[in-house]
C-alpha cells in the first residue's frame, strides 16, 4: 500500500455536484447488495452517509458563509465511499479503500476526506485501530502527519461521530457506543472529540449538538455525571423503548 499525499483543498477542488454525489453514493451502496451484501447492513449505512451529509450541511449553514454547505453535504455524501467494498473481507480498512477509490476515479483533490475523517486525533495510537495492520497504520500515521487539516475535515469528523447506522447519538454517546463496539476501556481521542466540538461552537458562534438535535427532532439534556450531553426523543417516541436512542 502506498498512499500519496496529497493536498485537500476542498474549495478549489473539481467537485462533484450534489447530484453526482448523489448518484456516487447509490452507485456503491447498490454496488455492495450486487455483491452479496446484507441489505438491512447497506441500508443502515446508507442512512448514515445521507445523515453525515445532512448535519455537516446545517452545520456549514449557520457558519456565516465562512464554510460551504454544498460542500460540506458532498463530502458527507462521499466520505465512506471506501465501503463499496466489504473491508472484513479485503482486511482493508475502508479509509485507506475510499482514498484510493476516489483516486482511480479522477477525484484525488478530495480523496483525503476518507482518510481525515476517521482519525479526529492525527497521532493516532495503535491500540484504537485494531481492524488495520502494521502497514496500514503506520502508512495511515504518516499521511496524518504531513497533512494539514482544513474545517471541512473537522466538520466531517463531527457529523460523523453525531450518526451511526441509522441512530443519531450525541458524542457522548457515540463515544461510549465505540467502546462497547471494540471492546475498549478507553480511546486516546475521547477528550479531543469534545475539543472538536467546542472549536465549532466557538469559532463559529454555534451550538453544534443543538443544531443536530434540532435536525432530527430530539432532546439535548445534560448528563449529571459530567458536562457532556445525551440526546432523547420526543417523549411521545420515548415512551417505546424500541425506538430510544439511548
Amino acid at each position: 500500500m502506498k498512499i500519496d499525499l496529497s493536498i485537500n483543498d476542498y474549495e478549489h477542488a473539481a467537485m462533484p455536484s450534489r447530484k453526482e454525489a448523489v448518484q456516487m453514493a447509490n452507485g456503491y451502496l447498490q454496488a455492495r447488495i450486487f455483491n452479496g451484501s446484507n441489505p438491512q447492513i447497506i441500508f443502515d449505512h446508507g442512512v448514515h452517509i445521507f445523515n453525515v451529509a445532512k448535519i455537516a450541511e446545517r452545520i456549514a449553514a449557520r457558519s456565516n458563509g465562512r464554510l460551504n454547505p454544498d460542500i460540506a453535504y458532498v463530502l458527507g455524501l462521499l466520505h465512506d465511499i471506501g465501503r463499496i467494498k466489504d473491508e472484513t473481507v479485503t482486511k482493508v480498512p475502508h479509509s485507506i479503500e475510499g482514498y484510493l477509490y476516489l483516486q482511480k476515479k479522477g477525484h484525488g483533490d478530495i480523496a483525503a476526506i476518507c482518510l481525515t475523517h476517521g482519525f479526529i486525533d492525527k497521532n493516532i495510537q495503535r491500540p484504537d485501530y485494531p481492524t488495520f495492520n502494521d502497514e496500514q497504520f503506520y502508512e495511515t500515521k504518516k499521511f496524518l502527519r504531513n497533512i494539514k487539516y482544513n474545517d471541512y475535515d473537522r466538520l466531517i469528523q463531527i457529523a460523523d461521530l453525531f450518526s451511526r447506522g441509522r441512530e443519531i447519538l450525541s458524542i457522548r454517546q457515540r463515544l461510549d457506543r465505540n467502546k462497547s463496539f471494540y471492546k475498549i476501556s478507553k480511546l486516546s481521542y475521547e477528550n479531543k472529540a469534545f475539543r472538536l466540538r467546542d472549536y465549532f461552537d466557538k469559532k463559529y458562534s454555534i451550538d453544534v449538538e443543538q443544531i443536530v438535535a434540532d435536525t432530527f427532532n430530539l432532546s439535548k439534556q445534560p448528563r449529571k455525571s459530567d458536562r457532556s450531553f445525551i440526546f432523547i426523543l420526543p417523549k411521545p417516541y420515548a415512551a417505546r423503548p424500541v425506538r430510544q436512542i439511548i
